[in-house]
């Protein structure tokens, strides 16, 4: 049996209703107002539609007035008005009276009313005989539909933080923050990157003419997979197919294949030689020689080795605590380090350090030193370009040596061929000794010594050469010194001694000095 029927077969018996007695117009608009007002604080989220349904309620009651008083007063039949929401999930209802005696409606002709209408979903069958029986005028919800429940789409739990960087980023300024981790991610071959939660489909609903109301499609989820990962064979993960640095590349997750080592490298037997970007997880010590052609990250300390990056970058982020002559760290490009002690550092481009003491630097452009202690102690350190620190020096003394404004190669190569000159020297000397002689000896000498004497003729011939090819180059590398300078070293705070050199000019700080910015100007060096 249909909702319908049951009302029928429960109300065939119910009396016909009282007569209606007219109202005047403007009443029946207040009745409605206060019969909407009534409905919308009894149900606040159908406040729209009861609203829309006063209006349309008032049309056509106004249409009804209207029509009763034209031509013959003919009486007109009380009528049950419906309207449905927008959405087609809510129906509402209210009885108009008869005009000019005409008759009344019963529960049937309204139940009959709403069945022709469509209204078949949701119907509120326990309310409606109640709500019928409070007479005209009266806004009443008769069905409400059910709504469709929305599934879930698709997602993605990122184990990672999207960082960017694939490679050690160069510094460009003075600092690096070595309290914070180093930008770079390692991955393990096999680590899952991403954990991907399927869609989960929702319920459909249905309005209340009984229509369907399909449940939106929930969307996948859209997986950031990138280079060098996969996805497992359930779909549930995306993993990771290399050991690498995991960095974001167009909105995906990729990895850059490179060597990791997780731990501490010590004690290794030969030299670690690595193709491409290097990760150590720990410390580097106890003799071990490391070799990259691209960045190399030490996450630990560099105790007693030797670090060469022929191609990259060099970061250790905890510093160098070295062993003499047994520390050395090479790099194409820059080196960061908090600290470097009693090591040997070569960068190619510029060194970043917060400390350095008992040590040896040569950069090619410029050293920094302006963050964390600012400290230079004890050390020879030469720049292309320039020395920027707080301090040199400290209260116990000591004595450093500062070379600034020319490669690094140039005071070196000078050095070295002075040496050279200075060995080279008395080898001639004693060669016009031997030769002059010998010589004097004429026709006395026998086929030995005029053999030894054509050999030592050829030797003097070799090295004078020898010695004036070096002469020309030292005075082409003095001709390179005394070209005009950029090059500076500012520090705030200077303790004796510091030896300083720019060109071929020197200059002995043997005073505390305060605020310096030390230069060359018209082959003096200023100390302001």
């Amino acid at each position: 049996m249909s909702i319908f029927d049951r009302f029928i077969s429960r109300d065939a018996a119910e009396p016909e209703r009282e007569p209606f007695h007219p109202i005047p117009y403007k009443k029946r608009f207040a009745e409605l107002d206060k019969s909407g007002q009534e409905a919308m604080e009894r149900y606040p989220e159908d406040r729209k539609t009861v609203e829309d349904f006063l209006w349309a309620l008032k049309a056509s009651s106004r249409e009804r007035h209207t029509k009763s008083l034209e031509g013959e007063l003919l009486p007109i039949k009380a009528a049950a008005r419906f309207f449905l929401s927008r959405d087609r999930l809510l129906a509402y209802a209210c009885l108009l009276p008869p005009e000019n005696d005409g008759d009344g409606i019963t529960l049937e002709e309204f139940l009959g009313d709403m069945h022709f209408e469509g209204i078949r979903y949701g119907v509120l069958q326990q309310d409606i005989p109640a709500e019928f029986a409070r007479g005209y005028l009266h806004v009443f919800p008769v069905a409400r539909g059910r709504p469709f429940q929305e599934g879930e789409d698709g997602s993605v739990t990122e184990l990672f933080p999207r960082r960017r960087n694939m490679r050690l980023e160069v510094q460009n300024g003075s600092e690096v923050a070595f309290g914070q981790d180093v930008q770079l991610q390692p991955i393990r071959k096999g680590t899952v990157i991403c954990q991907i939660h399927p869609p989960r489909p929702g319920t459909d609903g249905m309005d209340v003419t009984g229509q369907v109301l399909p449940s939106p499609r929930p969307v996948s989820a859209q997986v950031s997979q990138g280079e060098n990962t996969a996805l497992s064979r359930d779909g549930q993960t995306l993993v990771a197919c290399a050991d690498g640095i995991l960095y974001m590349e167009d909105g995906t997750f990729s990895i850059h294949a490179q060597k990791i080592i997780d731990g501490d490298l010590d004690q290794f037997q030969g030299t670690l030689q690595i193709s491409g970007n290097l990760y150590i997880g720990g410390n580097v010590d106890g003799g071990a020689a490391v070799e990259a052609t691209g960045e190399i990250v030490i996450n630990g300390r560099v105790g007693r080795a030797r670090v060469t990056s022929s191609g990259g970058t060099i970061r250790v982020q905890q510093g160098v605590y070295g062993t003499k002559d047994q520390t050395l760290l090479t790099a194409a490009g820059q080196i960061q380090t908090p600290v470097v002690e009693m090591a040997e550092i070569d960068a190619g481009t510029s060194l970043i350090a917060e400390t350095i003491s008992n040590s040896s630097v040569r950069c090619g452009g410029t050293v920094y030193v302006m963050s964390g202690r600012g400290l230079i102690t004890n050390s020879v350190i030469r720049a292309g370009d320039s020395i920027l620190c707080q301090r040199v020096g400290n209260l116990a003394g000591g004595r450093s040596r500062f070379s600034v404004g020319y490669p690094p190669h140039i005071l070196e190569s000078r050095e070295r061929i002075r040496e050279e000159m200075a060995k080279i020297q008395p080898t001639i000397d004693m060669l016009w000794d031997t030769v002059t002689n010998l010589r004097r000896k004429s026709s006395r000498l026998s086929e030995g010594e005029k053999l030894l004497l054509a050999q030592l003729v050829e030797q003097r011939k070799l090295y004078t050469e020898k010695q004036e090819a070096l002469t020309l180059e030292l005075r082409a590398l003095h001709k390179e010194l005394e070209k005009k300078t950029k090059g500076r070293i500012r520090c705030e705070k200077v303790y004796p001694s510091l030896e300083i050199q720019i060109g071929r000019l020197k200059e002995e700080i043997s005073l505390e000095e305060e605020n310096c910015n030390i230069h060359c100007e018209q082959s003096i060096i200023l100390m302001r």
